[in-house]
């Protein structure tokens, strides 16, 4: 059997795109809202994340209220191209992981857009992720959202955010 390098090239001709729309939405994101690197590549990985997470969970209430049979499943068995976007579940029922992971997918995705900059942000993110895997997520998007809750927590926190009373910086006495 032939390797076929036309589909190698396809892919890194993907790829490629991918990494410069990333670095685009970067740019506009850190110029629009005036926020770090790391917040901006944090948000916008973990909203990649979230949204291609809840698309699994459309394939999986196709499939109706049926057991999987096992803990592996294919979110949209139909789909060749990509082995049925193979995904894990420890819900008994593909619809209840279906709507479980919709439900996932958003609160993973308004996480990171809006909340991953918190104290302990990145961590929620990176456990909101691992939720989603295991209500069939998918097993890319929850490594997204780890990936992204990683970089969250590198967002730098200063002292200066912090709320100041009238007569000086909280706690000090001028």
């Amino acid at each position: 059997m032939a390797f076929d390098w036309t589909t190698l090239a396809v892919l890194g001709v993907i790829i490629a795109l991918f990494a410069g729309l990333f670095a685009i939405l970067t740019i506009i994101i850190r110029k629009t809202f005036k926020v770090s690197t790391a917040r901006a590549a944090a948000s916008i990985i973990g909203i990649i994340a979230g949204l291609s997470g809840a698309y699994h969970g459309f394939g999986e209430i196709l499939q109706g209220n049926i057991a999987p049979s096992g803990i592996a499943i294919q979110a949209w068995p139909g789909l060749t191209a990509l082995g049925g976007e193979p995904a894990m579940t420890i819900v008994p029922s593909f619809l209840v992981t279906g709507v479980l992971t919709i439900i996932f997918g958003l609160i993973v995705t308004v996480w990171a857009a809006a909340l991953v900059q918190r104290k302990n942000g990145g961590l929620v993110l990176i456990l909101l992720s691992v939720v989603l895997l295991l209500v069939g997520g998918g097993f890319f998007p929850p490594g997204f959202g780890v990936t992204a809750g990683i970089i969250g927590t590198r967002i730098k926190h200063s002292r200066d955010s912090k709320i100041e009373r009238k007569d000086g910086p909280a706690g000090v006495q001028t």
